[in-house]
């Protein structure tokens, strides 16, 4: 061995560098931090380079291979049984010891270790026995060979399936307990467990497990004899071979290569599935742990350590040879190296040490807690688990920590092992990149092998306990969720393992795989290999359908089985809650598993039964009168046999339940029941005359309204006064079928009494009467219109009915109303006098002489006398009621000037001399009568007086000089024009004409 004396530089490893970390309230006991609020990292050890040449591991191997050739009968007898028979994975065969050494025959003849390196492995053997973390490697005596083999024959049936709830024991209990049991509703277990049957029985009974790591890509599996064991993540052996003389520690893989400990004091660092790439390395102490480095192809570089209490990391230097460097000492043996990423930690005596590869410097120290029982971080194996790219969960004995790796900055320091040394001798100190914050931290008052994330916050812990009855042995370990941020325990198993009492809690190794279908729980032990795994949909729908709980079957069922399979349950539910006549859960339920079957999908044949089955167990709660349960739940969408309807409706009809049966009439859509069977039930029920026939007349209506009978239920709107009837008879034109029931249909928007019609308000009557009255006009071409007339003038109360049609009959059919004009005007001047003067100039088949006398009894009718009078000629009794009656000079003189009579000018101007207002009117007006201001003037009174007559005169004094002066301008302008025109006419007549004469 060769020591090079150069040493690094203290910074190369910045040892005494401050790591910037974030502690959460989650801080273990015994963490110190600064007053700055952070951890700070202890200084490193001086490292010292350790240089070993090619030729020194190479005898190792070569002494190792002949070692292994030369070991004792049972040695070679336990290799032939794993090797030959069980846990073969060489495909050629031969001696195992040989895929350990790829070295010729002349390195096999180099020799055997030196007399120090057989001292440091009696010791490490010696220190393996008494060292409690391994007690699967104790001393494979008869005795316990012999309880191995006994127990392997009692439990060889349960080897297939394995069931958490078995107890060895398997005591009987108490009628009451199985009672308190019964009345308590049992929960298909959260995990479900089974016996790992595809390795072979020989790693749990000759050469037992000590360790074992699952990756995704690859299973390990390491025995205390040496061997090493790779299976695909089913099983599928990869290899098996012997890399070790002692028991293996710990396994790192990526998936590709691999690097094993022993506490032999090697490290064998080879391919998983290329046998000819191995590499041993000899540290001359028992090795409990090793990483390789990411980059390893490259760098050749790893770390390790064990007994000695040194982290070594070594790589091979450029000349083959092996370069070891220190990077920790001193604190104690060391249990566990971990890497992620280019973050490496470890775990001594002084608990857990973060470095940073990029950096070269530590990150945290987090101390191993001291508690009540004095536990000794040596004696216990911790268990590293990595749920994420950045998280690290850490249990050790009682502890839990769960860590954080975040990213500070960005870098261009290597970040593989083989940094560290190629930049060993820098006197530069890098500044970490890398933040390690410890998120929780748990102490738990028991033991645990390990620890796992679970899910949502959750842990999944192995706890070994000690027995009650003897503190030296082990009891049945037990599988525990436990909230990561609370510590509290959500669910547990004991998990019925095989010699259980013989094993300690670093006996134990807890794994996981998440596979591509589920994530799988591994918990091997020395003598036991056992997987759970949360129950699946379908697995918990088998539960529950074994355990008769048909209904969560159902629920669970959706995405589990088929759609058939999963009525099945429902189905069989519903056979029970009817057996036990709970009608109303039955109900309820019968609904939930049928409306949520899935039929668009499904074929015809599955759908019809569904349908089918549906209306059979509808039926089933009403032939048990249980209808008002059943009834609020029946399906219209999609619908089932008209028969379920009927029953429903019948049975309330029945029960004279006309309110529940007109719910359901009415909302159901029409194609689902038969409405044509309840016809003649309510014709019949009605001809009784009970106290519900109108309630029967209603449900009547509707069914045959429903059914497009539109025109037979009129008779039945009618007498239920439902304006519906005018619509139908409008829309079918069929007001000749119900002459004798003219009035009342013509009533059926009027809820009052026909006394009030007469007092009612025109425009009310028309808006109220609208449709029935254009019912009438259209029935005036289906109907004598005398037929309409005469049922109108029955009564005296309906003449404003009478009216009404008339009026709107006048305008569509004049000459059907002619004769009933004279009617029209006595109507006009009883209902609406403000339009009778507008029918009077309009019409002309009344008689003028009645229309005068029914006016002049009225006073209101100034206006249609005046009217009157003046289309027979009487102008003059016309104008005189415009005078005395209406005193409006300018309406009378309107009047005269309509009439264009000059005589009635003068009987105006005689008739309104005495009244001032007409002769001041006519003076203002007289420009356009022909006759004389002057002359009106000298003819009125002198006596009269007439207000305002001087600015009247002077107004038409006025007006009558601008007229003047008008007349005047214009007269001009024509005679200058009219000089014009004769001079040019005078020259034109005396200038002579030229013509041109063709020559002859």
């Amino acid at each position: 061995m060769i020591i090079n004396d150069t040493k690094p530089e203290p910074s190369s490893l910045s040892s005494q560098n401050s790591a910037n970390i974030s502690v959460r309230s989650g801080k273990s006991p015994g963490e110190s931090t600064n007053s700055e609020g952070h951890v700070s990292p202890q200084e490193a050890p001086k490292s010292k380079v350790v240089e070993h040449t090619a030729e020194e591991d190479v005898s190792y191997i070569n002494s190792h291979s002949r070692e292994l050739s030369n070991s004792d009968e049972d040695a070679r007898e336990k290799d032939r049984l794993v090797g030959e028979k069980d846990l073969t994975g060489d495909e050629h065969g031969g001696d195992r010891s040989s895929s350990v050494s790829p070295n010729s025959e002349d390195e096999n003849e180099r020799g055997s270790p030196n007399s120090e390196r057989e001292e440091d492995l009696d010791a490490s053997e010696k220190l393996r026995e008494n060292q409690p973390a391994k007690t699967g490697d104790v001393k494979e005596d008869e005795d316990r060979n012999e309880s191995h083999n006994n127990m392997e024959s009692e439990e060889q049936n349960n080897d297939d399936e394995y069931d958490h709830d078995e107890d060895e024991d398997n005591d009987d209990e108490d009628d009451d307990d199985d009672e308190e049991e019964e009345e308590e509703e049992e929960e298909p277990p959260l995990l479900k467990y089974s016996r790992i049957t595809q390795l072979s029985k020989s790693f749990f009974t000759r050469d037992t497990i000590s360790a074992c790591q699952f990756h995704e890509k690859v299973f390990a599996f390491a025995t205390h004899a040496g061997l090493l064991h790779f299976t695909e993540p089913d099983f599928t052996t990869i290899r098996t071979f012997k890399c070790h003389r002692s028991s293996i520690t710990s396994i790192y893989t990526d998936g590709e290569l691999f690097a094993t400990s022993s506490i032999d004091g090697t490290v064998v660092i080879g391919s998983v599935r290329d046998s000819s790439d191995l590499l041993a390395c000899d540290f001359k102490r028992p090795v409990h742990a090793v990483v390789l480095d990411e980059k390893y192809k490259t760098s050749k570089a790893f770390v390790s350590g064990g007994m000695a209490g040194e982290v070594i990391l070594s790589q091979r230097n450029w000349l083959g040879n092996r370069v070891d460097v220190v990077l920790d000492k001193g604190r104690g043996p060391i249990v566990g190296i971990h890497i992620l990423d280019d973050v490496l930690f470890w775990m001594n005596d002084a608990g857990t040490t973060f470095y940073s590869i990029s950096s070269k410097s530590k990150l945290l120290q987090v101390p191993f807690p001291k508690d009540e029982y004095e536990t000794r971080s040596d004696l216990y194996w911790p268990s590293v688990h990595f749920p994420e790219t950045d998280r690290i969960i850490i249990s050790w004995a009682r502890h839990v920590w769960t860590f954080k790796v975040s990213l500070t900055k960005l870098t261009n320091h290597g970040n593989h092992l083989g940094s560290i040394l190629s930049s060993a001798a820098s006197s530069l100190r890098a500044i970490p990149d890398k933040k390690i914050e410890q998120d929780h931290y748990l102490y738990l008052p028991y033991t645990l092998a390990g620890a796992v994330f679970f899910r949502n916050d959750q842990l999944l812990c192995l706890e070994i306990p000690s027995s009650e009855s003897d503190k030296n042995r082990s009891d049945h370990p037990h599988l525990k969720i436990i909230d990561m941020l609370t510590g509290e325990e959500i669910h547990g198993d004991e998990v019925v393992s095989k010699n259980y009492q013989n094993l300690n809690v670093n006996d134990y190794h807890l794994g996981k795989h998440i596979g591509k279908e589920s994530t799988e729980y591994f918990m091997i032990s020395s003598h036991d290999a056992i997987s759970a795994h949360e129950l699946s949909l379908l697995e918990r729908f088998r539960w529950f359908v074994e355990n008769g709980r048909d209904y969560e079957a159902w629920q669970v069922g959706l995405y589990a089985v088929d759609k058939k399979e999963r009525l099945g349950a429902g189905e069989r539910h519903i056979n029970m809650l009817i057996s036990v006549k709970n009608w109303e859960e039955a109900a309820s339920v019968i609904t939930e598993i049928f409306s949520n079957t899935d039929l668009e999908n499904g074929d015809l044949e599955f759908n019809e039964y569904v349908i089918g089955k549906w209306g059979e167990y509808i039926n089933v709660l009403i032939d048990n009168d249980k209808v008002n349960e059943i009834a609020p739940l029946v399906p219209v969408s999609p619908s089932l046999s008209s028969d379920v309807y009927d029953g429903i409706l019948k049975h309330y009809l029945n029960n004279k339940q006309i309110s529940v049966f007109s719910h359901y009439s009415h909302q159901w859509p029409r194609g689902v029941w038969r409405s044509s069977n309840f016809e003649s039930v309510f014709e019949e029920l009605i001809e009784r005359n009970d106290d519900n026939a109108l309630e029967y007349r209603r449900e009547l209506v509707f069914l045959l309204l429903t059914e497009n009978k539109d025109v037979k239920a009129v008779p039945h709107l009618i007498k239920m006064k439902d304006p519906r009837a005018l619509g139908i008879i409008i829309a079918q034109k069929v007001l000749s079928m119900f002459t004798r029931q003219l009035v009342d249909i013509v009533m059926l928007p009027y809820d009052d009494s026909a006394e009030t019609l007469n007092s009612l308000h025109i425009e009310d009557a028309q808006i109220i009467f609208k449709k029935s009255i254009e019912l009438l006009v259209q029935g005036t071409h289906m109907l004598d219109i005398s037929l309409i007339v005469s049922a109108l003038s029955a009564s005296e109360n309906y003449r404003i009915l009478l009216f009404l049609f008339l009026r709107e009959a006048s305008k569509t059919e004049p000459v059907l109303i002619a004769p009933y004009e004279n009617e029209m005007v006595f109507l006009y001047l009883q209902f609406d006098h403000s339009n009778l003067l507008d029918f009077l100039k309009s019409k002309s088949n009344y008689d003028v002489d009645r229309a005068i006398e029914l006016c002049a009894a009225e006073d209101k009718c100034t206006n249609e006398l005046i009217y009157l009078w003046g289309t027979i000629g009487e102008t003059k009794k016309a104008l005189s009621l415009i005078i005395d009656k209406r005193n409006e000079p300018k309406v009378a003189i309107q009047f005269v000037q309509s009439s264009g009579d000059p005589e009635l000018w003068e009987y105006l101007i005689n008739y309104s001399l005495n009244k001032p207002d007409f002769i001041k009117e006519l003076l203002e007006m007289r420009s356009s009568s022909g006759a004389e201001h002057a002359d009106i003037l000298r003819r009125v009174p002198t006596t009269l007086e007439i207000d305002g007559l001087q600015l009247s005169l002077g107004g038409i004094t006025k007006q009558n000089f601008l007229n003047l002066n008008v007349k005047s301008g214009v007269f001009k302008i024509i005679d200058n024009e009219t000089n014009q025109f004769a001079q040019e006419f005078l020259e034109l007549r005396e200038m002579g004409k030229g013509f041109e004469v063709e020559n002859a």
